[in-house]
């Protein structure tokens, strides 16, 4: 007794379940990676977006101290820190869904004086360091910080 099939192409109609439980899963791992790309891409975007405006924010901070001056506007080394008066926050709107809040760079606490008491000095010109920090959290609970600093003389 010959048994023989007919194994030819003429006779297949459509895919197995094998092959289509095989394909669809293929399909699935590559969309997943294409969809995690996407989301990748737009978290990198958003934090470059808000470094960006942290960025901008510390400008016209830095840009204001340097207008005011040495004496900071007051007539006195002290006063200092024209626009953020003490070390507590204040706070700043980075875009329409995300705040954040400018402080005194903490890393320039003597900022007017050398460590021997002298004041800092470029060529007999007095000068003081005057630094900023943006602070702000992502949607993701991310804490991020931007800093600048800037020399502030007579002008």
């Amino acid at each position: 007794m010959d048994i023989r099939f007919n194994m030819s192409s003429t006779n297949r109609r459509g895919l197995t379940l094998v092959e289509s439980v095989v394909s669809i899963f293929i399909l699935t791992i590559v969309l997943i990676g294409l969809l995690s790309t996407f989301y990748v891409a737009k978290s990198t975007s958003s934090h470059a977006k808000h470094r960006m405006a942290a960025i901008n924010i510390l400008q016209v901070y830095i840009e204001q101290e340097v207008l005011a001056g040495y004496d900071g506007g007051g007539g006195t080394t002290g006063n200092y820190f024209v626009t953020v008066t003490s070390a507590s926050p204040v706070a700043v709107v980075m875009d329409e869904n995300l705040n954040g809040a400018i402080t005194p760079d903490p890393y320039f606490p003597d900022n007017i004086k050398s460590a021997d008491g002298t004041l800092l000095t470029y060529k007999g010109i007095p000068y003081k360091i005057v630094g900023f920090v943006v602070s702000w959290t992502e949607k993701n609970g991310q804490a991020c910080s931007e800093r600048a600093c800037c020399y502030v003389s007579y002008h």
